[in-house]
């Protein structure tokens, strides 16, 4: 069985659209796990609860939780909640196309070394795509995650849940970058096989539970670099310059945008004259021009 895991926090409007996403995969042995991450007894978690009630198909569940902590808390309190052999995410504002659980089973067979599946996913806006995740491989798959080189979202893996008990579920000390956290635990002792097909659809309409200024997104920065301490110091100095130097390019970017040029040169003047850091944000950027619209049929 696989358990799917929808943690919904004030979206029980997109909802429906994941939860559906769900049930029409091809893969039959599921289980979705609609976990409320809302304040008990708020509209929005009432709506929560009549809209998983809708649902006559046994295989979907709620999952209440006595407070709301964050999504990192209601994601573990959902793999708790869980009985399936294998765990998969999916934020409730997007959607998996019908085959995806089904190909990465299959992948995983034929893989057994692997304890764990990735996919390829485009993010849409106003049901358009904006960009798309290029091609990659697992090959040293924790390096590339730290180091910002792949994105690699919960929505497109699929985990044996043994494997990820052991590594570790969600800090939830973090507010954000909980995703990256888990799958560097995660990928340290164990190996991701990617399926490079276009299977996830993820949707940027909504602004809720993002960085919503450059000052928070630095605070996101600095407690993830705490977390993930550990990880950094695996490599060495040259590395590990590129890995903060990763980083410190998002700061920038959003100080631009805000035209906070004094937090902008800030943080260029920590990358400082970083040649490889600046040919591997020139890879990213181009990586962002891909658009790959998802056939849903």
């Amino acid at each position: 069985m696989v358990s799917c895991v929808i943690p919904t926090f004030k979206r029980s409007v997109t909802l429906t659209r994941a939860i559906d996403s769900v049930l029409r995969q091809t893969y039959k042995n599921v289980e979705v796990l609609v976990v409320d991450d809302n304040e008990k007894d708020t509209p929005d978690s009432l709506n929560v609860r009549s809209l998983v009630q809708s649902y006559t198909d046994p295989r979907v569940k709620l999952v209440t939780q006595p407070k709301h902590i964050n999504g990192a808390e209601a994601r573990n309190a959902g793999v708790r909640s869980s009985i399936g052999e294998y765990i998969a995410f999916l934020d409730d504002d997007d959607v998996w196309m019908p085959e995806k659980i089904e190909k990465q089973i299959k992948l995983l067979l034929n893989n057994p070394d692997c304890s764990g599946s990735s996919c390829l996913y485009s993010h849409y806006r106003n049901n358009d795509v904006v960009r798309s995740c290029p091609p990659y491989t697992g090959e040293n798959l924790h390096k590339k995650i730290i180091g910002r080189e792949v994105a690699v979202f919960t929505s497109t893996v699929l985990l044996k849940k043994d494997k990820l008990l052991e590594s570790g579920l969600f800090n939830n000390s973090l507010r954000r970058h909980q995703d990256l956290q888990l799958l560097l635990d995660f990928t340290l002792h164990n190996k991701i096989v990617v399926l490079n097909e276009y299977l996830v659809k993820l949707f940027v309409d909504s602004n809720i539970n993002r960085a919503n200024s450059v000052n928070r997104l630095i605070e996101v920065k600095e407690r993830f670099f705490e977390a993930c301490k550990s990880h950094i110091d695996i490599y060495t100095g040259k590395e590990r310059s590129c890995i903060y130097a990763a980083h410190y390019f998002e700061i920038v970017l959003a100080a631009l945008r805000e035209k906070n040029i004094s937090v902008a040169f800030k943080y260029l003047g920590k990358i400082g004259f970083n040649l490889r850091a600046y040919i591997l944000l020139h890879k990213r950027m181009q990586g962002r021009k891909i658009k790959v619209e998802i056939n849903d049929k």
